[in-house]
């Protein structure tokens, strides 16, 4: 594919995404400052390991099933004048599962994260996040064409740190729903020692034009780091064991959160030490 289809195709891609969230735009909340919201597309890539994931919790935090995760590969515009750079193009790709508490109930816990953008690695929704190489295949109109009559579209998803791969999933969009994506209901955040367990409400989420696949999902170590005894900020993602995918989803994305009423308390901190 040369440059202008390239450029042609995401254009379309974009606006066709823009038009269907056309009639989902949230109020803002009255009384706190609307910032603009992110948006742009997700690959969500559900599955199950043999690893228990409560093991990566702070306290007061609980996994919804502590053998169930997913991948978050987005590729995301926007955030507002609060962002360090508005509007940058960025890929985010993380692990995450399913926490929950007795006050909020279940939500999002993203518990390993990485950017590929610097300013990226300072922002809240996670505790342990790396800066690193992405790529995460474009999806066009005419690949949503090619599934609708029958064809499946390749796609691909690969986070390098220092030239090696640390994620890698290869997999195909055959419109075939195998699985359900994890809501997006909210999401917890901090809790380690010295930092509030928070939890992070949105103003609005929205995801459509859904398509479905599956494909095979790694985890790779770097060889000039040592692995830790367990989860910690230098833990790999190859602690994740026995990795089984259950589907994949590709979609538009938007959220959006006002600034100043977003968090509510779960717990203060804990002593650090």
């Amino acid at each position: 594919m040369n440059r202008r289809d390239l450029i042609l195709g995401g254009a379309l891609s974009i606006a066709a995404g823009a038009a269907a969230r056309a009639q989902t735009s949230a109020a803002p909340k009255a009384g706190a400052p609307y910032v603009p919201g992110e948006y742009g597309e997700t690959l969500n890539i559900m599955f199950t390991t043999s690893t228990d994931l409560n093991a990566f919790m702070p306290p007061g935090l609980t996994c919804v099933d502590p053998h169930r995760a997913f991948i978050k590969g987005q590729r995301k515009k926007g955030g507002g004048e609060r962002s360090a750079i508005p509007h940058a193009n960025s890929l985010q790709i993380g692990i995450s599962t399913m926490a929950t508490t007795a006050q909020f109930g279940p939500r999002q816990r993203n518990i390993l994260m990485w950017e590929s953008v610097p300013w990226g690695i300072s922002s809240t929704l996670a505790g342990v996040k790396r800066w690193s190489d992405a790529e995460m295949t474009f999806i066009f109109e005419e690949d949503r064409r090619l599934i609708a009559q029958g064809s499946p579209v390749p796609v691909v998803l690969e986070v390098q740190q220092s030239g090696y791969p640390v994620l890698t999933f290869r997999g195909q969009l055959d419109g075939r729903k195998r699985v359900e994506d994890a809501p997006y209901s909210g999401m917890y955040v901090g809790g380690e020692p010295g930092a509030d367990l928070l939890a992070l409400h949105f103003d609005e989420s929205d995801f459509s034009r859904p398509v479905y696949g599956t494909g095979e999902l790694s985890f790779g170590a770097l060889p000039i780091e040592r692995a830790p005894a367990g989860p910690g900020k230098g833990w790999p993602s190859t602690l994740l064991k026995d990795i089984k995918v259950e589907g994949c989803t590709f979609q538009d994305m938007q959220f959006t959160r006002s600034y100043g009423t977003e968090f509510e308390t779960v717990r203060k901190a804990l002593p650090v030490g």
